[in-house]
């Protein structure tokens, strides 16, 4: 496992995508500390900016990467990766795992905007916060998260999951508007409060609120979503007891009924949005 340990403060963005498990393996320590980053528009190796140790010998692919400390001005750490782990105790900046197709990032912090950005496989786990766009597309795509899971623990910015189409985002907390715009396919599972116009020209895929069943969520849902059933959904309860494999507190309450409403109407109405209804 490579350990990095930032050494230094600034304002200024740091463009980091070599930080991955991909750029990592098979090279040496002394190699790593040569891999290329940005300091704002300024080229640099990644020993200017990072201490760098070793933390085990023997055959260690350096696959495993463990970043100690803040790296929230830090960006495109494990953009593109296909394996390993990056773990990082600390908050962490903007597209974290973007375009990630395999592999494991986990974060003991809050993140920035554009997390998991158009992720095609792989696990990101959050224990803090998020910005806005987890798991969304780029401005000018038309296809965001395609595959993999996002797991957030905290709260989540606006626009979860646009442009969704396959995969799976969680968010423990509160999700923030727009969740699940223009999203194709996929789920989105938010355990706290939904914010205003979810699934607004939502094309397929699925959104589903666990928060109080007293709660107005349902005055949140643009008109265009009509409800048209309050059961118990076979697939939800599926799905749930997956999420406990990875770790997730269930509680029983949340395998009970919920409201299903279609839409959006303005679009193909083929997704569905479930509140949870107790």
């Amino acid at each position: 496992m490579i350990k990095l340990v930032p050494k230094f403060k600034t304002t200024i963005p740091v463009f980091a995508e070599n930080i991955s498990p991909d750029k990592f393996s098979g090279k040496s320590p002394d190699e790593i500390k040569t891999i290329e980053i940005f300091h704002g528009n300024r080229r640099k190796i990644l020993a200017d900016l990072f201490e760098i140790y070793k933390e085990n010998e023997g055959n260690d692919t350096n696959e495993e990467i463990l970043v100690v400390g803040d790296v929230s001005m830090v960006r495109e750490i494990g953009k593109g990766m296909t394996k390993g782990k990056i773990t990082i105790n600390g908050n962490a900046g903007m597209h974290l795992g973007a375009y990630m197709e395999g592999g494991i990032i986990e974060v003991e912090g809050n993140t920035d905007d554009w997390l998991g950005a158009e992720m095609k496989g792989g696990l990101i786990k959050v224990s803090g916060n998020v910005g806005n766009f987890a798991g969304g597309a780029y401005y000018g795509s038309n296809v965001g998260m395609d595959g993999g899971m996002i797991i957030i623990k905290g709260n989540a910015g606006n626009e979860v999951g646009r442009f969704m189409a396959l995969g799976t985002i969680v968010v423990k907390g509160n999700t923030g508007n727009f969740a699940g715009t223009h999203i194709k396919g996929g789920t989105i599972f938010c355990f706290g409060n939904l914010g205003a116009r979810a699934g607004a020209e939502m094309h397929d895929g699925t959104i589903v609120i666990m928060c109080n069943p007293d709660s107005n969520s349902s005055d949140l849902l643009l008109p265009t979503f009509k409800s048209n059933a309050i059961a118990k959904f076979a697939f939800i309860n599926l799905f749930l007891t997956e999420l406990q494999n990875y770790g997730i507190q269930i509680d029983a309450q949340f395998f009970g009924n919920y409201e299903r409403f279609s839409g959006d109407f303005a679009e193909q109405g083929k997704g569905e949005i479930f509140l949870f209804r107790g």
